[in-house]
């Protein structure tokens, strides 16, 4: 009989980015199990809670970070152990510079710096595409506040 395939196991992550001096930056976390792997935030959907929700949450409890969905960044599947995980990536802007938490490390990023630094070419990859939203939804956030002064 053939052995069955365990369910892909569904997670949220964050792409966590702030409009820095010059230009955006994307905040990374280094991995718990593997403190030489920088990733960006992201774990388990509660039960009840939405993947943007569980996004949120993962910023918040790995970085430190309050922040708001902008958008949705895409997906990315990877094995570890026996398990396969898809990972349900939104961009998440804040104006907070985060604390580490939970033993994590965090880098504040200029994109070009993340792309180097992520431990991932798939998480790199997921970035690259994400990375002309994050742009214009940073520079209509900024146009936005400048209208309000």
């Amino acid at each position: 009989m053939p052995k069955r395939k365990a369910p892909t196991i569904q997670q949220a992550g964050a792409i966590i980015v702030r409009q820095g001096k010059s230009e955006p930056r994307v905040l990374l976390v280094t991995a718990r199990r593997n403190p030489g792997t920088w990733i960006f935030p992201k774990g388990h959907i509660e039960s009840g809670e939405t993947r943007r929700e569980a996004a949120v949450r993962e910023a918040q409890e790995e970085a430190g970070v309050n922040g708001k969905v902008a958008a949705s960044a895409g997906s990315m599947t990877f094995d570890y152990g026996t398990n396969r995980y898809r990972v349900h990536y939104f961009i998440v802007v804040t104006g907070d510079s985060g604390k580490e938490r939970e033993g994590r490390r965090m880098r504040w990023c200029r994109f070009k710096q993340a792309l180097r630094k992520l431990s991932y070419k798939e998480a790199g990859d997921v970035l690259r595409k994400a990375w002309p939203l994050v742009e214009s939804t940073l520079k209509r956030r900024a146009r936005r506040s400048t209208k309000k002064k």
